[in-house]
């Protein structure tokens, strides 16, 4: 019996040894490509390789991938696949081909047409602005709390010389804000967020959040004052035609309380944002999109 455990205890070390062998092939410093078992690609610099994940410094910044999230390791255009085992057995890069050794056509059709499609995350940093366009109505007049707005973006969305969204990408949100214009006092206002964002194609429906579009109607302060005193300049004219200085004066008290009057009666301009209207939105937050990566 003890000749036996001493048997299997050096198994499990000759094995422990040749799995630390293999994670150590492919050097920090080397440039990798990481596919996660999500089908997200990451793209970058190895910095460190370690028991439970390994380190890659990418365009966006430096990210930890868990050994346990990996399917394959690319580096120098080799690849690796990780299936049920532990990701530091399958570290190293394919071994070269001896010179003057070719593969046959087929093989090559055939390993051209399993080829995986490849993805990498980029990230939209907060204040991004999407330009969007308006493809529901909104207005102060009829939109109400939690009505849906919907919209596609005029022009595609870079990051870094990369189009993180194409243009077309859908855009929804809801109305956070209607109230009409009032007859004495109370401008028209309406407001608007988009919380989600729907690439075209096979790429996920995503959650994010934007700042605040709020459109305020303008004042009517001179119009309806121009309406009072029109109203009792009128008024002293026909007066004064009809019955001298008393007429005139008695003429513009009626005439101003006629203008006023209209003034009371009427409602002041109202919000309406057709289908097409143009908006600028800026992300509140980060958002991270999937980008196919081009073969």
């Amino acid at each position: 019996m003890k000749r036996l455990a001493m048997v299997v205890a050096a198994a499990i070390l000759a094995g422990a040894c040749a799995k630390e062998s293999a994670s150590l092939e492919i050097k920090p410093g080397n440039t990798v490509s990481v596919e996660k078992r999500d089908g997200v690609i990451v793209v970058g610099r190895l910095v460190e390789v370690k028991p439970e994940y390994v380190t890659v410094d990418t365009s966006t910044g430096r990210r930890e991938i868990a050994r346990s999230d990996i399917s394959t390791f690319r580096a120098d255009a080799s690849a690796v696949s990780t299936p049920a085992q532990p990701v530091g057995t399958a570290l190293a890069a394919e071994r070269p081909e001896s010179p003057g050794a070719t593969k046959p056509a087929s093989d090559s059709a055939a390993a051209s047409a399993a080829a995986p499609v490849e993805y990498r995350e980029v990230i939209l940093p907060a204040g991004t602005v999407l330009p969007v366009e308006l493809t529901t109505a909104v207005a102060s007049d009829t939109s109400h709390v939690e009505d849906a707005v919907r919209g596609t973006l005029r022009r595609a969305v870079t990051v870094g010389g990369v189009q993180a969204l194409p243009a077309g990408t859908a855009v929804t949100g809801v109305v956070t804000a209607a109230e009409r214009s009032a007859r004495v006092k109370g401008r028209a206002r309406v407001a608007f967020r988009f919380t989600a964002i729907d690439p075209p194609g096979d790429a996920q429906r995503m959650s994010m959040r934007t700042d605040t579009v709020s459109r305020l109607a303008e004042a009517t302060k001179k119009q309806d004052a121009f309406k009072i005193g029109g109203g009792a300049a009128g008024g002293a004219i026909v007066g004064g035609i009809l019955g001298g200085g008393d007429g005139a004066a008695k003429g513009a008290a009626i005439g101003g309380a006629a203008g006023t009057g209209v003034v009371l009666s009427t409602r002041g301009k109202e919000i309406r944002l057709a289908p097409g209207t143009p908006v600028s939105v800026r992300l509140a937050a980060p958002l991270t999109v999937r980008v196919r990566v081009a073969a």
